[in-house]
């Protein structure tokens, strides 16, 4: 009878709200519409234009966003590869794959003082957003150039877009100015990091207490590939990019805070290239079936941090695409049983707070 009484009422309902709320929208027309729109603009520019996490920056603290924790293939629910690290007034990016420069506006990171974009590796997924990166941090605030850190190559991926994005540079400059666009903070800068060797590792920057260094992982046929780590008032973040189960990825994040480490379920991608298999579709079985032999799986990736001794793991670059909690149980299946650590399978948004001196990580959603 209550079900019966709650449909019969709820038409009557809907309409009676859209009654008052058209009385009402027309009663503000009469009596100062104008003022209460641009009191609620006000607010929506407010924060905008001033609500920007600049806190973390300066707080003393590692911190550590994935931006990005999705792969090529389409997901409703994460964008491509990015992930950020603050620390020390000092803001980078590894990787900025497509999606990447929208969510770092959704999360209001600081993005006028954006300082480098540190490239694992010259996939499209890594690198599709790195000119939107640059001029959404340069009409964001940024006066400086954008320095982008990469493997041998890098240059030429820089070069194709200060090309492509010469003309909207020059636009902007002409339309808004020097002094509101300094040009020379339009345009992307190339810093080629080379290993000295096998095993070892290269210093991409120091600065304010944060070092940074880049090493190898294996990505066959793609070389050479990086990982980076991020050490920071006696806290570290390694940052693995795509790889498979790697013996230089354990070396390099030997007793790290937080392993920030891709995965591919391959039990979930196997039976695709299966399919395919008998479906005809051979291209598709190749692609499926090769994509397997260059990443980690997460049971691989728990492995790698119960080797080197990890405080916590968090889980990016997701594939396959994880729809519902069913998927979810399916891609970590096996993960507690390789390693008894924290483990976070990481979505977009989440951030990885290390104050310092200590052993704690704080996690929470800026989404």
């Amino acid at each position: 009878m209550h079900e019966l009484v709650s449909r019969e009422a709820s038409p009557w309902a809907a309409r009676t709200l859209r009654w008052l709320l058209v009385v009402v929208l027309v009663g503000w027309s009469a009596t100062g519409c104008d003022r209460i729109q641009s009191f609620l603009i006000g607010r929506m520019a407010s924060r905008a234009l001033t609500g920007d996490r600049n806190d973390l920056l300066d707080d003393g603290s590692l911190h550590v966003v994935l931006c990005g924790t999705g792969s090529p293939l389409a997901d409703p629910q994460r964008v491509s590869a990015c992930t950020a690290v603050l620390a020390g007034g000092n803001f980078v990016l590894v990787d900025a794959g497509p999606g990447a420069a929208r969510n770092l506006a959704l999360e209001r990171l600081p993005r006028h003082r954006l300082e480098a974009i540190l490239v694992t590796h010259l996939h499209s997924d890594h690198i599709g957003e790195i000119g939107e990166a640059v001029v959404q941090s340069w009409i964001a605030g940024r006066t400086t150039p954008l320095v982008v850190y990469g493997p041998p190559g890098i240059e030429q991926v820089v070069g194709g877009l200060r090309q492509a994005y010469a003309l909207d540079v020059g636009y902007r400059v002409a339309h808004h100015g020097t002094e509101a666009m300094p040009a020379a903070a339009g345009v992307p800068v190339a810093k080629t990091v080379a290993l000295p060797g096998p095993g070892e590792t290269a210093l991409v920057f120091e600065k304010d207490g944060l070092r940074v260094v880049a090493f190898a992982v294996d990505h066959e046929p793609i070389s050479p590939a990086y990982g980076y780590r991020f050490d920071y008032k006696g806290r570290s973040v390694v940052v693995s990019g795509d790889t498979s189960k790697s013996a230089n990825v354990i070396r390099q994040a030997q007793g790290a805070d937080l392993l920030v480490h891709e995965a591919l379920a391959k039990q979930m991608i196997e039976p695709v290239a299966a399919y395919a298999r008998a479906n005809g579709l051979a291209r598709w079985a190749k692609l499926a079936s090769d994509v397997v032999d260059y990443h980690t799986s997460p049971v691989e990736a728990a492995e790698v941090a119960k080797a080197a001794n990890v405080r916590m793991l968090a889980l990016t670059h997701i594939v396959p695409a994880l729809p519902n909690v069913i998927a979810r149980r399916m891609f970590m299946r096996g993960v507690s049983d390789a390693w008894s650590g924290e483990v976070i399978l990481g979505r977009d948004g989440m951030m990885f707070t290390l104050p310092p001196n200590t052993q704690t990580i704080d996690v929470e959603d800026l989404s």
